[in-house]
């Protein structure tokens, strides 16, 4: 299975941003989201030509790519899919005609097929990073609550989180003058989502860096 890391935060907070360091040449970029990706040079790095680059926010198209990197794109050591939520919408969206429960159903089972490709059919030599927007606030008995956003009440009962060992949420620092510092959190606060094993970072917050965390994880799995 893949080594799959969940990356969750607001829009905003630093999770496109975070790949900037990552090798374009053994990268393959899934922009879910179709937006220009925010860091320097990304067009030269990252394109249809380059074979790391593709436009894509349908579930089935998402899967289909998934299934044949590990035949087809040997080269490719690192997978980004940017966002979870934007192939969520669409897959709502192109269903709006449908009533009721088939349509919530096709859309947590699109997802579920996601994560159960990468879980079993990407090699433990890819690592694949799932963005996502954070879903915060309070619950009925006033509880504080950071967690991956989902649609619909099917996949809240499955819980994106409970399918990757690592989950890290962004945290923005601000010196009040525009100089923001973009973090990870690693494990959580009691109110997110966070989590990672054991000793696998030194910090509980950490540079939002793909590249960092991917050369941490290796280490780690690997001593």
């Amino acid at each position: 299975m893949a080594n799959l890391v969940i990356i969750c935060g607001k829009s905003g907070s630093g999770k496109s941003t975070s790949g900037r360091n990552l090798d374009p040449k053994t990268t393959l970029w899934l922009n879910c989201d179709q937006k220009a990706l925010p860091f320097k040079g990304w067009k030269k790095n990252y394109s249809k030509e380059n074979k790391n680059y593709t436009k894509a926010s349908n579930l089935v198209d998402i899967v289909n790519t998934l299934k044949v990197i590990p035949e087809k794109a040997k080269h490719i050591k690192t997978i980004v899919i940017d966002t979870i939520n934007r192939l969520m919408t669409d897959k709502v969206m192109g269903e709006r005609h449908i009533k009721g429960f088939e349509k919530w159903s096709n859309l947590s089972g699109g997802i579920y097929d996601i994560f159960t490709v990468i879980n079993q059919v990407i090699p433990d030599n890819i690592d694949v990073f799932v963005l996502s927007h954070s879903d915060e606030g309070f619950n009925d008995m006033g509880a504080q609550y950071r967690k991956v956003m989902t649609a619909g009440k099917q996949l809240d009962k499955i819980v994106l989180e409970s399918m990757s060992s690592i989950v890290l949420f962004t945290h923005v620092q601000s010196d009040g003058k525009g100089k923001n510092k973009f973090l990870f959190q690693t494990q959580t606060d009691g109110i997110s989502t966070a989590k990672s094993p054991v000793d696998m970072f030194e910090d509980y917050e950490i540079p939002n860096d793909l590249q960092n965390v991917k050369e941490i994880m290796h280490k780690y799995y690997n001593e």
